[in-house]
């Protein structure tokens, strides 16, 4: 059996007037975060909310003492169990990121390597660590995809990344970043390319594996909507500076600053926006689908006897839950 190890209790990551700043090509130096400070307990989701440039991936990065190319993290503490990671040699720095903080991208597809099966690379990390061996990771990993509700849990990782659906492979990156047992996890908008149906699946596999194991965890979005349905507390920014932090229920329902009203007046609007768009009278459909089958080699059918048909001026919605078929048959209608 792998040896995993005690979940962690208390704070684990307590970060300080946080500033990281950037270099121009002309040498000017410009501050990307100013002053930014937070905590986070086992077992807890800080959402990390602003639009696009609020410093929020820059804000995650640090977290593994790492900035982009051209930035540089010049002030504030970034305590994680009590100590300094800015204080970190490179070895120390290589030996936290992975295993003791993990990292979830926006897109799994560009994650993962199509030459290598699934579980080859949620492997990877830890027998890179010295975590576990290559016949616990297999028991390990076919544990987690079984918390995480993948299809098949005991051959699921026999898969290439290709042959799963999205959510699926979203889900799979999950279990690529817990596999090591981190105490931190940073989620960067990592449903953003998920149809609303994955989306919800997705999340609730998320703050399922995060309860159970006590891990805390950023988790950055500029979508208000989704981060209500996982985070504890939320912590509003714009233009790298803090807004308004405070626990998700107020900051939804009592919101203070007048930025964060607008955030929520906007989730509020597209909740109960609808719409609906005739399509323009034809002779024929624009397209037409006939009694599809598609099925990736040696595996069941992916697409059984799918029709379909659309109009100019239509707009056809695809729904179903994760690897129902849906990119497939979007794949097979463009060739």
């Amino acid at each position: 059996m792998a040896q995993v190890k005690p979940k962690a209790e208390g704070q684990i990551l307590d970060v300080r007037n946080l500033r990281i700043e950037a270099v121009t090509e002309t040498g000017m130096r410009v501050t990307l975060v100013d002053d930014v400070s937070f905590t986070l307990n086992a077992g807890e989701v800080l959402g990390l909310i602003g639009e696009s440039g609020a410093g929020k991936s820059t804000i995650g990065l640090s977290t593994m003492v790492y900035a982009r190319t051209g930035c540089q993290i010049t002030g504030g503490q970034i305590l994680f169990h009590g100590r300094d990671l800015r204080e970190l040699n490179i070895k120390g720095r290589q030996n936290l990121r992975g295993a003791k903080v993990a990292y979830i991208a926006q897109s799994a597809a560009a994650a993962f390597n199509p030459a290598h099966t699934i579980f080859d690379q949620v492997a990877e990390v830890a027998l890179q660590h010295g975590v576990m061996n290559r016949a616990q990771a297999r028991m390990d990993a076919i544990r987690l995809f079984r918390e995480l509700e993948l299809p098949s849990p005991d051959t699921f990782g026999n898969r290439y990344p290709h042959q799963v659906s999205g959510g699926q492979l979203q889900r799979a990156m999950a279990a690529m970043a817990m596999i090591a047992r981190p105490d931190l996890l940073v989620f960067d908008e990592p449903t953003t390319a998920l149809d609303v149906t994955t989306q919800v699946e997705v999340l609730a596999s998320f703050k399922k594996l995060i309860r159970e194991h006590r891990t805390a965890a950023l988790y950055i979005s500029h979508d208000l909507a989704v981060v209500a349905q996982i985070a504890d507390r939320i912590l509003v920014l714009r233009g790298g500076k803090m807004v308004e932090q405070g626990e998700a229920t107020q900051i939804l329902q009592r919101p203070q600053m007048d930025y964060t009203r607008m955030l929520v007046a906007e989730r509020v609007a597209a909740e109960q926006s609808r719409f609906v768009e005739g399509h323009v009278e034809g002779d024929r459909p624009l397209l037409e689908v006939k009694n599809v089958v598609a099925a990736y080699r040696g595996t069941a059918r992916v697409i059984d006897d799918v029709s379909i048909d659309v109009r100019r001026g239509d707009t056809l919605a695809i729904v179903g839950e994760s690897g129902s078929g849906k990119s497939t048959l979007a794949r097979v209608i463009v060739g």
